[in-house]
């Protein structure tokens, strides 16, 4: 309505000029470069007015044509973003697939249309490293080296490359980087792990792993297994040296973590080799109660190497005393009053091992010894290598030979 009246009172307005002219024409005469024109104030007035008419129509049209330039521009620009993005989201699912050349085509197709920005460089990179090209790779990380926020990708991408080619300096350096950092990852932590336990540096992954980070990524279970396990390893190579003093320190702290067997044999063994004979034939007895084994056996045999083969039998038999019906127990006492001559007491403490209701690999040890005692009693050969035979066909398969652990995993894995 009010546009209405506006329009409305401008036309009267116009109107009253235009007979207002009409009827007070007057006269305008333009003189320029010997030209003489004359007329009326209205009509210069009419001139001057459809004048600007037409420079305003140019200018309108000028804008819309610029206008529409604008609106093509940014919808080709929005079309090569949306292409550039599928390409860059096909490219990450190729890396992911293990299509290393098509993500090479599309990573290059993204940076075609999305420039050079921090996603494409990353493509560019996870997929060098996809089509194992470790130059490329190395070329594309550096830019993303000097950003924050893809400085973490880029040392995960590095350090995998490295440890591929073997150099692992390189990738400990790749790795440690990583854990410089505030938001250290947890890649990082099991990375640094996997290459020293693979190198056997039980000392620096122990270091690792009492880091903060190693604390919180393993839990406090793990983190006790794993801190048990390497200080054991680290006794077991103090002994290898001949350092019984390191060694007795290490054992002694993998017991305090909840070591097991093995930490208990080193901080034995650590101790006999500092002539501590008594202390490490009490935590041997102490261990027998609770685990028996025949590596225990060992170690307690071991602790006075020069004891005649009657004093063994006493002693052994003072050691299994605490659970002497337990397997381990009666087939230790029985090995060592075979050496002893002791034939009743060795038969009596085997008889129960022979039956069927016992495992078969129980079975097999058991007949081992029957065969060595028949041999060394009675002199009997045949029924040595009758009871030798039953042992072959009792003894179970066994698993697959215990390699060193390459990685993290692994070690928990052989952790009892």
């Amino acid at each position: 309505m009010i546009r209405i009246v506006f329009y409305v009172a401008l036309l009267a307005t116009a109107t009253a000029i235009a007979v207002w002219l009409a009827n007070n024409p007057g006269e305008v005469m333009v003189l320029w470069r010997g030209w003489r024109v004359d007329t009326s104030v209205g009509i210069l007035l009419g001139l001057m007015t459809a004048s600007v008419l037409v420079i305003l129509g140019i200018a309108k049209l000028i804008a819309i044509i610029r206008g529409s330039v604008d609106v093509f521009a940014t919808a080709r620009k929005d079309r090569r973003a949306q292409q550039g993005l599928t390409a860059l989201g096909h490219g990450f699912a190729a890396v992911h697939a293990g299509q290393a050349v098509l993500a090479r085509k599309y990573a290059k197709d993204s940076a075609a249309l999305l420039g050079d920005s921090a996603a494409t460089q990353l493509l560019r990179a996870q997929a060098a490293a996809a089509n194992d090209d470790g130059a490329r790779l190395r070329t594309e990380a550096i830019h993303l080296l000097e950003k924050p926020e893809t400085e973490l990708a880029a040392l995960r991408a590095l350090s995998a490359r490295a440890s591929k080619e073997g150099d692992i300096v390189g990738a400990l350096n790749y790795a440690k980087r990583a854990l410089a950092r505030k938001d250290a990852p947890q890649w990082a932590m099991e990375l640094v792990l996997d290459v020293q336990i693979a190198n056997g540096r039980w000392g620096d992954a122990l270091s690792a792993l009492d880091s903060k980070i190693g604390r919180d990524h393993f839990g406090t279970a793990n983190h006790q297994k794993l801190k048990a396990e390497l200080l054991t390893r680290l006794a077991e190579e103090a002994l290898g040296h001949g350092d019984a003093a390191a060694a007795e320190n290490h054992a002694h702290k993998a017991l305090d973590a909840g070591g097991g067997e093995r930490a208990i044999i080193a901080h034995a063994r650590s101790l006999m080799l500092q002539t501590k004979t008594k202390k490490a034939v009490t935590e041997i007895e102490k261990a027998w109660g609770s685990a028996p084994s025949a590596a225990l056996l060992r170690t307690y045999l071991a602790a006075i190497p020069n004891e005649s083969a009657l004093e063994q039998a006493r002693r052994v038999e003072n050691l299994v005393s605490v659970n002497s019906d337990d397997t381990e127990s009666r087939l230790a006492l029985a090995e060592v009053s075979l050496k002893a001559q002791l034939w009743d007491q060795a038969r009596n403490r085997l008889a129960p091992l022979l039956g069927e209701d016992v495992s078969k690999n129980v079975q097999a040890r058991a007949a081992v010894i029957m065969a060595e005692l028949e041999t060394a009693e009675h002199k009997d050969t045949a029924a040595g290598a009758s009871w030798l035979k039953r042992a072959i066909d009792r003894t179970e398969a066994r698993g697959p030979e215990t390699k060193s652990p390459r990685t993290v995993g692994d070690l928990i894995a052989m952790i009892p």
